[in-house]
């Protein structure tokens, strides 16, 4: 997930009604606050390689760089014979721009990359900076050129909007072209068969949803329409049209990595949908403040960036959780960039937004990665949340920012990967760089620390051959320790144990592992899970479910876009929704581990047995959840050893350490285990009493089970085991309605026998604590009774504290003075 990090970058647009060209050297729009832009882009596009933004006003083309953000080129026509410019469409190869005009035309625009680099940015004021993080190679010089001009065969209506997929689409009030790159007309349908009903409407949005053979049409009356088996003839009716009615639709985008599609709203409210096979099923609903104008998915399609009408960015999760809100201005177009940052702009002002994201981790703690920058927890939850704020190397971040892969070790260091080459950080604010000459010429897919090494998936761009490299954390890295060669580039790399997890984009799971001595990679087993139906181009997650180990048949745990699926005896199937998902060891008695994952809303886990376990058997997962934890954070570690689930709850990060929020799974977790295992619960917390949080987890489970009627005798006859049971008791039962004491006490023995305990064991402030509870739940002669021996004891133990307290609680509590008086002589 995406976490605000940074201040936001404010420029101003300089557009000139001039016809013009390419300027030698690119200029900043940064500090250019005095210019005077006589007119605003009304249209945006940003190009597939995430690096280019296209804008349009209603007489010209302008070409920006992401970042450094600087103007490129410029086009502007002197005559609007052909209309007004209405919409931008890039081609996948991002070397063609289509310009639709209003009446009917289209300018064929080629993007020309030349060979100059333009190592110096000029602002307006005329100052020189220093190069930044993906500066140092300068930026490549881009030029605009018109090629051709088309027209449209119905050139009655005026053409209203455009879209890029695979093909051109245009199109006009009464009907939607598609086109070759080439300008070649493929097809063509009206807008009425398209909207399936009458009506006086227009196509506001169109495209195609990422690689399928599906678009969607989003309707000037706020109702979508998606279309499915489109060829070069268009079937309008049976499956293969979708209606999504009574939305009122302002915005729409799919997003190809985590096949998810989000829908924005008049009223603030995104829809997001998941496509299964060729169907859409809503999964999710995130409610806003003010009209969505448009909205963006990030390269992973872990996180959709929303813009809505009051002005503010709003990040959200793959199934709708907002991480992130921001007020930068009237925006109306968001792109994101090639590595975690996001471009927002209006007619005449953009901004830019830097993002952190969360990298995996061989450990309990939460790290955090930026373009350039990682942050790492250094100690665990007891100690305290102490952080380490490494900025990359300078010379490496300088020619390879933004980091695009990244992995922490469980000793806090960290493995970095950008375009080229790969960074070590050794923990002290210093890190290990490769030779030069294999950082030119090697890209690094995946990363993952298996016990001190670094596995490494990369690409030889020089051999045009993908690896497997194994790396010592430790030493410099001239080169790998050992390597293989994969079949194919690696999209998935996760450890287990000293196991390594490879996934290649061709769907073929394999494990490797160093062999004795360490030089050399062996490959012990493979699995095709492509053959299943698993598209490992949308999978984010992968590992062996409990049990796999040794197993020829083992089962695999997937995440594929928002699905937690299992692959097993050559099918796929589906578990649920779920954003990340993790495995914790929990090895008490007959329960071996627990499969955790995120639905978006909840926690969710589903234990496993040691007889699954050892059967290799994924009932556990096929029962589905049997443990629900409701988050009020986003949560990023499951932190076995300390029984909680540690996240994080801002809208952004700095260099600062960023605020953790945990919740205890222990009294869910035991709560299940009461109904299957009393003894393995009882074990299972014995093995938390020495934690500082004990009692605070014992007591939720008290109350959860007294409120919601579940074990109630169980956990008592557990929770009856351990030192801490008077306090457990007492203050769950401080911190509940009066009207449960009743059903508690039955189970513990009776109020009195409680406080005699206490009094005994020389626990006088817990029987203190429990004088409320004896006033309610015992004659008042058995509760003045009890004071007195409290008193009693108190005094002798000197305790004059205590002794204020339970007066000035009997003084607080007492009828009349007749009583106090009474209680005095008793006393006495």
């Amino acid at each position: 997930m995406y976490w605000r990090i940074g201040g936001v970058e404010h420029y101003v647009l300089n557009l000139e009604e001039v016809k013009g060209v390419a300027r030698p050297r690119p200029r900043s729009a940064t500090f250019s606050g005095t210019q005077d832009s006589t007119m605003g882009v009304t249209r945006w596009a940003s190009s597939p390689c995430r690096q280019l933004l296209a804008g349009a006003t209603a007489q010209g083309v302008y070409l920006w760089n992401h970042k450094p953000f600087a103007q490129l080129s410029s086009l502007v026509y002197e005559t609007t014979e052909f209309g007004r410019i209405v919409d931008l469409a890039w081609a996948p190869s991002g070397d063609t721009l289509f310009v639709a005009l209003s009446r009917g035309y289209i300018y064929e625009l080629s993007v020309q990359r030349r060979g100059d680099r333009v190592l110096e940015y000029v602002f307006a004021t005329q100052h020189y900076f220093a190069r930044g993080p993906g500066e140092e190679n300068g930026i490549g010089g881009v030029g605009l050129a018109q090629r051709r001009t088309f027209r449209l065969p119905d050139t009655n209506s005026d053409v209203v909007c455009a879209g890029a997929a695979k093909y051109a689409m245009v199109a006009t009030g009464s009907h939607v072209y598609r086109m070759t790159w080439a300008g070649a007309l493929k097809s063509s349908v009206t807008v009425s068969e398209v909207y399936g009903r009458g009506g006086d409407v227009e196509v506001v949005q169109m495209g195609v949803l990422g690689d399928t053979d599906m678009e969607y049409f989003v309707f000037s009356d706020g109702s979508v329409r998606i279309i499915g088996n489109v060829g070069d003839s268009v079937d309008m009716v049976g499956d293969n049209v979708q209606t999504l009615d009574g939305l009122d639709a302002t915005a729409l985008d799919y997003s190809a990595t985590s096949m998810m599609m989000a829908v924005g709203t008049t009223t603030g409210t995104v829809y997001l949908y998941a496509l299964e096979g060729k169907q859409l099923h809503r999964v999710g609903r995130a409610d806003g403040n003010g009209r969505v104008r448009a909205l963006r998915w990030s390269a992973d399609g872990t996180a959709v960036a929303c813009v809505h009408a009051t002005g503010h960015i709003v990040m959200r999760t793959l199934l709708g959780r907002e991480v992130n809100s921001t007020r930068v201005g009237d925006i109306e177009f968001v792109a994101w960039g090639v590595g975690a940052r996001v471009f927002a702009a209006g007619a005449r002002n953009a901004w830019g937004l830097g993002f952190a994201r969360a990298m995996s981790s061989a450990g309990n703690s939460v790290c955090l990665f930026s373009d350039d920058m990682v942050l790492v927890q250094a100690r665990g939850v007891d100690e305290g949340a102490v952080w380490r704020v490494e900025h990359v190397a300078a010379s490496y971040a300088g020619a390879n920012a933004p980091i695009r892969v990244a992995a922490c070790s469980a000793d806090g260091r960290v493995a970095v990967a950008g375009t080229r080459g790969m960074a070590v950080s050794t923990g002290h604010g210093r890190w290990r760089l490769q030779r030069a000459a294999r950082e030119r010429i090697v890209e690094y897919t995946a990363l993952a620390w298996s016990g001190s090494h670094v596995a490494a998936a990369c690409v030889d761009h020089a051999r045009n051959t993908a690896r497997l490299e194994f790396w010592m954390g430790g030493r410099a890295l001239d080169a790998p320790a050992a390597s293989i060669d994969l079949d194919a580039r690696a999209v998935v790399v996760s450890a287990h144990g000293s196991a390594v997890l490879v996934l290649s984009e061709h769907g073929m799971l394999s494990e490797y592992a160093l062999a004795a001595g360490g030089a050399q990679v062996e490959l012990r087993r493979a699995v095709d899970v492509a053959a299943c139906g698993v598209d490992a181009h949308c999978v984010r997650q992968v590992m062996w479910a409990p049990g796999a180990c040794g197993d020829s048949g083992a089962a695999v745990v997937v995440v594929q876009g928002a699905q937690l699926r299992v692959v097993r005896d050559g099918r796929a199937s589906t578990v649920g929704r779920a954003e990340h998902v993790s495995i914790s060891s929990v090895n008490i008695g007959s329960m071996h581990s627990a499969v955790w994952w995120y639905d978006g809303m909840q926690v969710l886990a589903a234990p496993v047995s040691l007889d699954d376990f050892m059967s290799n058997d994924t009932r556990a997962l096929d029962r589905g959840p049997s443990v629900h934890l409701p988050l009020d954070f986003y949560p990023l570690v499951i932190a076995a050893d300390h029984g909680m689930v540690i996240g994080l709850d801002q809208d952004s990060v700095g260099t600062h350490a960023p605020m953790l929020r945990g919740t205890l799974f222990l009294p869910s977790l035991l709560s299940h285990m009461l109904h299957t295992s009393e003894p393995d619960a009882l074990m299972y917390a014995a093995s938390f009493e020495h934690r500082g949080f004990f009692a605070h987890a014992m007591e939720k489970l008290l109350h959860e089970a007294l409120v919601n009627d579940m074990r109630l005798d169980r956990t008592v006859r557990m929770l009856a085991h351990f030192a801490q049971f008077d306090d457990i008791v007492v203050h769950c039962a401080r911190k509940t309605e009066a009207a449960f004491w009743p059903q508690l006490f039955e189970c513990v023995g009776g109020a009195a026998r409680l406080f005699m305990r206490c009094l005994n064991n020389g626990r006088l402030r817990t029987a203190a604590q429990s004088l409320l509870i004896l006033q309610t739940m015992e004659p008042p002669e058995v509760a003045a009774k009890c004071v007195v021996q409290l008193l009693a004891r108190a005094s002798r133990a000197k305790s004059v504290g205590l002794c204020t307290e339970v007066l000035r609680f009997v003084r607080a509590t007492s009828v009349s003075d007749k009583e106090m008086h009474a209680l005095y002589v008793r006393l006495k």
